[in-house]
């Protein structure tokens, strides 16, 4: 995996995320966020998270998050400053399900493991590669007591950056579609039925030709990087910056 030697290992407080409980009956809530969000939730599982996004009709992701069934609890995990974006969304469809939108205090650690090495039963992946596993656990009463390294909240971003998980932060509201970033290939599925904005991202997929294309840039100085738009924040590490760049696809090269 490329640029796999700058992941870093450990457990992380995620103080800038928050969780949202979905709470109704189980199928209704999983009916409720395949009609809307870019992921296939049938794939969810107690010990197997979702990296997703929220769409308009014209396919612009307005936010990103986690969905993650924990005890039977439908949560959505997300950055507090996009809390509102993904409830005044959602807010306008839960009576058709008979599901409320309950924002929740947990604590929520990251996890970030050795490909291979053993979670806990609490935590929930959600992106792997071949060097390492990305986890959440939901710490509801302030328990969780773990053995791992202490890992900086940029040290999480920037694991995120190296797997190829580009997100968007609340200024850039409707401003890319998931292919502009690549979240096309981790947070789109293709295979379920109708979803917000899913006409004009298939078109994207199967008839359009992507000229443009983000892809992680560790640099040293803004200037090195000038050419280029910079999605979401930008992360440093050991006099390094690393960050998520949009630009043309020769312009890589």
């Amino acid at each position: 995996m490329v640029n796999s030697e700058f992941i870093k290992y450990g457990a992380v407080n995620l103080e800038d995320i928050t969780a949202i409980h979905l709470n109704g009956d189980f199928d209704s809530v999983l009916n409720l966020l395949q009609g809307q969000v870019t992921s296939d939730c049938t794939l969810i599982s107690e010990q197997i998270g979702q990296i997703s996004s929220l769409c308009n009709e014209k396919g612009f992701i307005l936010c990103n998050f986690e969905i993650i069934v924990d005890q039977n609890e439908w949560l959505i995990i997300i950055e507090k400053a996009s809390k509102d974006i993904f409830l005044d969304e959602i807010t306008k469809f839960l009576p058709f399900y008979k599901v409320s939108a309950e924002p929740v205090s947990y604590k929520v650690i990251g996890l970030s493991r050795k490909k291979g090495e053993p979670m806990l039963p609490q935590e929930h992946l959600i992106l792997s590669s071949d060097k390492a596993s990305l986890s959440m656990l939901i710490d509801k009463k302030d328990e969780f007591r773990g053995d791992l390294d202490s890992l900086s909240h940029d040290g999480w971003a920037i694991n995120r950056k190296i797997m190829n998980d580009h997100q968007i932060i609340s200024e850039e509201i409707g401003k890319y579609r998931p292919h502009e970033i690549g979240q096309h290939v981790n947070r789109v599925s293709f295979n379920k039925g109708c979803f917000k904005g899913q006409e004009i991202i298939a078109r994207m997929e199967y008839l359009g030709k992507l000229k443009k294309e983000t892809k992680l840039i560790i640099h040293s100085s803004f200037d090195d990087v000038s050419k280029f738009t910079i999605i979401g924040k930008s992360y440093h590490d050991n006099k390094k910056i690393f960050s998520s760049c949009l630009g043309k696809i020769d312009s890589f090269s």
